[in-house]
């Protein structure tokens, strides 16, 4: 082993993680998520001094708790928050909530709907034809969603803890396929900037960001110029008060809305977008959106 390796600060900070194992300290999971900021970025996780989105993102994972966070991540119990905040024209139609795919009685449910798990990304069965759905393949599923503890795949903390249950919420999309998607990036609970998102039915992905003023900002690496997008119908002034409103409470939230013609309904409130490491997106917006988060005071807590 040479001895530039050997004073490497990976080559101590795999020792260190090793140690960590062997004591079974509760110290371990930080240190493995540094690790993997490294492995991604080929950069150091800096918790003196983060700077950049991705760096404060991971420190508010592991330095900022409050229920609150837990609550609006549960896709069952932020109903209630966004009730709260006097919001509930926004919230999409609930069908029914279950603890066990075996409960379901897809016989009454209507043709068309979305079937989810609360404590995870992902968990979704997007259901566009009844007549076409594999009931004992989508039990199965739900089932084998129900049984993962999410917390743990990518150290994202806050949905520790969640009642896991089943939600099934009416289908708002438009011929077969998923609506036009605005997410705001809130930090300190003021809107930023959007970015707009279309899955297309060939399962490709069109997105373009926005400055509040509707100007193209080009934040992702690839962002093509012929893919755009139209205001929404609703007025943009009416999603950004809908993401000023939801996203006070939180150093940094993203805000995420599906729009309909000129409905709006709540995707989700997103905490941790791509698991707090953001590949897909330029430095230039990662220093921009770090350089205006403003970090609470540091509390660590044992899980």
């Amino acid at each position: 082993m040479s001895l530039k390796v050997l004073l490497s600060q990976r080559y101590w900070h795999i020792k260190y993680i090793e140690l960590l194992r062997k004591c079974n300290s509760d110290k371990l999971d930080l240190e493995l998520d540094r690790e993997r900021y490294y492995l991604v970025t080929r950069k150091w996780l800096n918790f003196a001094k983060p700077s950049d989105l991705n760096q404060k993102l991971i420190w508010l994972n592991w330095y900022w708790h409050n229920p609150l966070k837990t609550q609006c991540a549960d896709k069952y119990l932020v109903r209630e928050y966004v009730k709260d905040v006097g919001l509930d024209n926004i919230l999409t139609p609930l069908i029914g909530v279950w603890s066990n795919a075996e409960d379901i009685d897809f016989e009454s449910l209507p043709d068309q709907f979305v079937l989810k798990c609360n404590h995870g990304s992902a968990f979704n069965i997007i259901c566009t034809n009844k007549d076409d759905l594999d009931v004992e393949a989508t039990r199965k599923q739900l089932n084998e969603w129900l049984g993962i503890d999410y917390s743990r795949y990518y150290y994202e903390n806050h949905y520790k803890g969640i009642p896991r249950r089943i939600v099934c919420e009416r289908f708002i999309g438009d011929n077969n396929s998923a609506p036009t998607e605005y997410q705001f990036w809130c930090i300190n609970g003021e809107p930023e900037s959007i970015l707009v998102c279309r899955k297309n039915l060939d399962h490709t992905y069109d997105a373009a960001s926005y400055s509040l003023n509707w100007e193209r900002l080009y934040d992702r690496k690839e962002e093509k110029d012929d893919v755009q997008f139209n205001k929404p119908e609703c007025g943009i002034s009416t999603l950004i008060n809908y993401a000023r409103q939801l996203t006070k409470p939180f150093p940094f939230v993203r805000a995420d809305f599906y729009v309909v013609g000129s409905s709006v309904y709540l995707a989700e409130l997103t905490f941790t977008p791509s698991t707090n490491i953001l590949t897909n997106y330029k430095q230039s917006f990662l220093d921009r959106l770090g350089s205006k988060l403003t970090l609470p005071p540091k509390k660590r807590r044992k899980l």
